[in-house]
């Protein structure tokens, strides 16, 4: 089925921070959002609207990745950095809501997101259809990620029914694993479709790598990602030092990423004397560092407490990566149970690594086996099946 490309808006959201700097925007999260990003949908559609969180400022951070460009616009609304902070702002973030909503043809939603939460809210008070994209367990990203906030069992549980609410009325929903699509399901399973949106292009993909290539000391294991509380690295900077202790062989771990937990997790390796064999490398775009960097690595471990699917696991894999992971979310979907761990256990995730790090060709199969699985994420593997999906959104979501 082909898609036919109509002349309409279509209203999105993303769950970034962005700064207006001289009427153009720019995403200061370490979210890959960009407007190349934000390009494939423009096959789709003739203008995308993207509603996102902004603050106006003076500069900006050369780093920082343009969003907005021909065909992409931004409708910001105000930014709280807190729950009581947003109620404040409600009645400004409404009317920026209801202004985009007014604007465009056609919406789809990515969740869970308190924006997109506000949009579906008024949408569906609006009597509009809409479109939803699932790709976090709400709840779970709550508790850990703001376990510190006041009520925070209150408010996950709060937010997770409104997601489950939204995404039960959906016209039609996309989710980036099973796992997803069991947890917040539609009313209709025939308007249900998972597929992933991380789009594997030419950029990213490598080669499987050769037994050869895990022989190499010291041993370098990596994980990617946002420095953040639920993505568990706390267990694998622990797990970090049983593993230096009892290998046989040199080991460096290397964490590329940043995010608020990142000052924690540097004094955790002071505390635990491993500060020689731990790098820091901070946030790295996507692009031939980043993709130089995994390329010398030859272990990914994915600590996480809670995941939806893994894009940084899927874009390894599709470099050649081996990869060890916990045991959650959409993760055991795309590896075999062989490699997983459970989740918050350093003495687990010791265990696993150690099992593997001697064993070059054990390695190697891996390396080939991710590869191989990682085709699914093709863009020419995904066209068929996306081209359905939004058949529908621009079919009847408006």
């Amino acid at each position: 089925m082909t898609v036919v490309r109509q002349v309409m808006k279509l209203l999105t959201t993303h769950q970034i921070h962005a700064v207006e700097v001289d009427g153009r925007y720019y995403n200061r999260s370490d979210a890959l959002v960009d407007y190349k990003y934000l390009g494939r949908y423009k096959q789709y559609c003739d203008q995308l609207i993207v509603l996102l969180r902004c603050k106006r400022a003076d500069s900006f951070d050369s780093r920082w990745p343009r969003i907005d460009g021909d065909g992409v616009t931004v409708a910001s609304t105000p930014d709280p950095q807190t729950p009581f902070k947003a109620l404040l702002a409600m009645p400004a973030i409404v009317f920026a809501v209801l202004k985009a909503i007014k604007t465009s043809d056609r919406y789809y939603l990515k969740l869970p997101e308190p924006m997109a939460t506000v949009v579906g809210l008024l949408l569906l008070l609006l009597r509009k259809k809409y479109a939803v994209e699932v790709v976090a367990d709400s709840r779970q990203g709550i508790l850990f990620a703001k376990k510190h906030m006041t009520f925070v069992k209150f408010y996950s549980r709060l937010f997770d029914a409104l997601t489950r609410f939204l995404v039960s009325r959906a016209h039609c929903a996309t989710y980036i694993s099973q796992y997803l699509r069991k947890q917040y399901p539609t009313k209709s399973p025939a308007r249900e479709w998972v597929f992933c949106s991380a789009e594997l292009d030419d950029e990213i993909i490598g080669q499987p790598k050769s037994a050869d290539a895990f022989k190499i000391d010291p041993f370098k294991i990596f994980a990617a990602g946002r420095l953040s509380a639920e993505k568990g690295y706390i267990y694998l900077v622990r797990a970090f030092k049983i593993i230096r202790d009892l290998a046989n062989r040199a080991v460096e771990l290397h964490l590329i990423g940043d995010g608020p937990e990142r000052c924690r997790l540097e004094k955790e390796a002071e505390k635990l004397g491993i500060t020689d064999s731990v790098r820091f490398h901070g946030f790295i775009n996507r692009g031939p560092q980043l993709f130089s960097l995994l390329d010398q690595a030859q272990l990914l471990v994915i600590p996480s407490l809670t995941e939806g699917m893994g894009r940084v696991m899927i874009e390894a894999m599709a470099r050649g990566l081996p990869c060890l992971a916990s045991s959650v979310g959409g993760i055991p979907e795309y590896l075999p149970e062989q490699v997983l761990f459970a989740p918050g256990d350093p003495d687990a995730i010791a265990e696993k690594v150690l099992k593997f790090l001697n064993r070059p060709e054990t390695l190697a199969a891996m390396s080939l086996y991710n590869y191989e699985k990682a085709k699914a994420f093709r863009p020419e593997s995904l066209k068929s099946i996306k081209e359905d999906f939004w058949q529908h959104v621009l079919a009847e979501c408006k």
